[in-house]
């Protein structure tokens, strides 16, 4: 899968942080921040069923203005 570049502000010490764990892992650090992303974020089933009808709900705002414009 193509990569997309990406910025973020960090404090002094999570980069630290960041650099200390990738390199006792023997990773990069954007292999170790994606691999946290798609590994890290464990949701319940209810928090994921809200954040798609948020979702949702962003999506159908975005048309209905569209359309009235």
């Amino acid at each position: 899968m193509p990569k997309k570049i990406v910025s973020f502000a960090l404090t002094q010490k999570s980069v630290e942080e960041i650099e200390k764990t990738s390199k006792a892992l023997g990773m990069n650090r954007s292999e170790l921040i994606e691999f946290l992303a798609q590994k890290g974020f464990h949701f319940s089933d209810a928090v994921k069923d809200k954040l798609n009808e948020i979702t949702a709900l962003q999506e159908q705002t975005k048309e209905s203005i569209k359309k009235k414009e």
